[in-house]
């Protein structure tokens, strides 16, 4: 067995007597770094969902200018013919007959089932369906919708497509512009 001279293990028990309750301090401080730590990973995960989400509506928004542009070219004669002069997006459209009986469709009907489908990617097609999710993102009071304007001195018609994405604990409208010739 091994002799500890008086003097240090005097010395031991007083350096000993001095830190108590320094190891429970470290403990807490390490706690309380991770906290800080994981909360700022949950703050990233959240932005980034935000972030996906948003990116996800303006490419859904994209999609829906590229496909009423295509139809538009798809019937220039409706459009020389004002059919596309103006547009809104709408719950309460229709598909004209001709569509549905197979007859041959006018370029003003042709019009007006582009304006149908397009109106079916923000609007149910019967009032009530509860199952209806729309494309772009609305808020309660406002639904996402599309709308197209035609500019009579240049024969261009603008495409716009509005949807409301939340920022900051409140509805932001956002929207997305093509223009389309004849």
């Amino acid at each position: 067995m091994m002799h500890v001279p008086a003097f240090t293990a005097v010395r031991k028990r007083a350096a000993v007597a001095t830190q108590r309750g320094v190891g429970l301090i470290e403990v807490l401080l390490a706690v309380l770094v991770l906290s800080i730590g994981f909360l700022a990973s949950a703050r990233m995960q959240v932005e980034s969902m935000r972030t996906a989400q948003a990116a996800n509506a303006l490419s859904q928004a994209k999609f829906m200018l590229l496909d009423m542009s295509e139809r538009m070219r798809a019937n220039r004669q409706g459009m020389r013919d004002g059919n596309y002069a103006s547009i809104t997006t709408a719950a309460d459209t229709s598909e004209p007959g001709c569509v549905s009986n197979g007859t041959p469709c006018s370029a003003a009907d042709i019009a007006l089932a582009d304006r149908h489908r397009w109106s079916r990617y923000l609007h149910p097609e019967k009032a009530g369906d509860t199952n209806f999710v729309p494309l772009l993102p609305g808020s309660a009071t406002k639904g996402a919708r599309g709308t197209i304007k035609r500019d009579d001195t240049t024969g261009a018609h603008t495409v716009t497509v509005y949807w409301n994405e939340p920022l900051d604990g409140s509805d932001s409208e956002r929207s997305l512009s093509i223009k389309v010739y004849p």
